[in-house]
């Protein structure tokens, strides 16, 4: 069995039964995720959960050990996780400033946050992406790239953004 996470590569990588592929290459411990909506962000969330319950033919294909997918019923369980990739969709309705100000700290976990306004999270420009879906297959691409088409919002999640967090690759 296959994980959809490895910590090594810092990559999501997995397929699903509707003929999707998930082929996300993360950057450093904090990656923010912004977008429209119908992008694919709570989908990959979705997915992620499904596999790690069990519920979901890949399920059999794949495992989601390593990964905690974080939402209003478990928010209370995100302190509880170690060398982790931590999920969180729509994190502006879910985390609080003593949330965002434990994330800020935490060098032994990963996150990938998905959200639509500014948290107060350190990150710099190239840790904030947009989900982009071609041909079925769903990558992150970089804001600062030329090819985003989300300038403005990557520019108020980014506000705040301190350069010096530990633990950035």
């Amino acid at each position: 069995m296959k994980k959809v996470y490895d910590w090594e590569t810092n990559r999501i990588e997995f397929d699903d039964k509707d003929g999707n592929i998930y082929n996300l290459q993360l950057r450093g411990n904090v990656n923010i995720v912004v977008g429209d909506s119908a992008s694919g962000k709570t989908l990959l969330c979705n997915k992620i959960m499904n596999i790690a319950r069990d519920k979901n033919i890949v399920a059999r294909k794949y495992s989601a050990d390593g990964m905690f997918v974080v939402n209003e019923d478990n928010v209370d369980k995100l302190k509880e996780n170690n060398h982790t990739l931590i999920l969180i969709d729509r994190a502006e309705q879910i985390l609080d400033d003593d949330l965002v100000d434990y994330i800020n700290r935490d060098i032994s976990n990963r996150y990938l946050i998905f959200t639509r306004k500014s948290l107060g999270i350190e990150i710099t420009p190239n840790h904030v992406a947009e989900m982009r879906e071609h041909d079925r297959e769903f990558r992150l691409t970089s804001v600062s790239s030329p090819d985003s088409s989300i300038h403005e919002a990557a520019a108020e999640v980014q506000a705040g953004a301190n350069p010096h967090r530990q633990g950035w690759s």
